[in-house]
């Protein structure tokens, strides 16, 4: 397959309506009072007040009276950051208003959930787009006996690149889960293809950000940390597409992305950044891509 891209979409508070409620904590009240390390919500942000007799200054444009803590619980799956996720019990739902146009969507570091219903639809050309998908756990292999006896794993992403590419649709994502269940990322965006193929050679492996520490006494602690996927690989291109595809990879500098590399191994795939990329012009049609991808998660 071709290296694939998604691009994501950036999906603001005035894009979105969820069932998932924004009560983190009580609305910022400019009559109000606030003593210091008190939380408010304001503009779907928590701000947290740097001093006592907090009186009438806005979260927004007072920096020495407010700090701005994060975002609500319904926007942290549109952050796109994995860190934070939107949490929420039994069943949920999120419509998204598009201004432009997306044909891809991808649900990223779940939690607890059980099935998935996508519907795309448009103000003039009704439902355009519906299915549901299973997100039960799943075996870690593949025989009889790992399938009915062995381990299991809660499948923990979901992508589909079918979606209808309309302009001024609404996506509509709807979730059935456990008592206790999580997104990190809800992803929306175009889909790019690269190149003509992944060559062989893929290189996979982690950053681990743990530590090991000794004490006085020699004893030895690991702290375990996060980690970061890294994936180093080449990609045959065309040199008619060489600066299209040159344009490309520089508009993604420091852009969280979702790139697919293989449909045989998902863990190849990677929802991160491309740290760094060279485009060898060779003799002949073709040129050689090589990348290295850094993932968030």
């Amino acid at each position: 397959m071709s290296l694939k891209v998604v691009k994501p979409i950036e999906v603001t508070s005035g894009m979105l309506t969820s069932s998932v409620p924004v009560d983190d904590y009580p609305g910022w009240n400019a009559d109000a009072t606030y003593a210091a390390e008190q939380r408010v919500v304001h503009e779907f942000q928590v701000w947290q007040s740097n001093q006592d007799a907090n009186t009438g200054k806005q979260p927004t444009t007072n920096g020495t009276w407010w700090v701005a803590v994060g975002p609500v619980n319904r926007m942290k799956a549109f952050d796109r950051s994995h860190t934070t996720k939107t949490r929420f019990s039994h069943s949920a739902w999120f419509e998204i208003q598009l201004e432009g146009t997306v044909n891809a969507l991808a649900l990223m570091e779940c939690e607890g959930l059980r099935s998935v219903r996508i519907q795309v639809e448009h103000p003039s050309y009704g439902l355009l787009y519906e299915q549901t998908v299973g997100m039960w756990s799943i075996s870690q292999k593949s025989s009889w006996y790992d399938w009915v006896y062995g381990e299991r794993r809660e499948q923990d992403s979901l992508y589909r690149f079918d979606l209808p590419s309309y302009r001024g649709a609404h996506v509509r994502i709807e979730i059935e889960a456990a008592n206790d269940a999580a997104i990190g990322v809800i992803l929306l965006g175009q889909q790019q293809d690269i190149g003509f193929g992944v060559s062989p050679g893929l290189s996979m492996g982690i950053r681990d950000y743990s530590r090991k520490e000794t004490d006085q006494w020699g004893e030895v602690t690991l702290q375990k940390r996060a980690y970061a996927r890294e994936r180093s690989f080449k990609v045959n291109c065309l040199k008619s597409e060489l600066d299209n595809t040159d344009r490309l990879l520089t508009s993604l500098r420091a852009t969280p992305a979702l790139w697919l590399l293989s449909n045989q191994y998902q863990q190849a795939n990677v929802y991160g950044w491309a740290s760094d990329y060279k485009l060898l012009v060779d003799y002949g049609p073709y040129c050689v891509l090589s990348l290295q991808l850094e993932g968030l998660i």
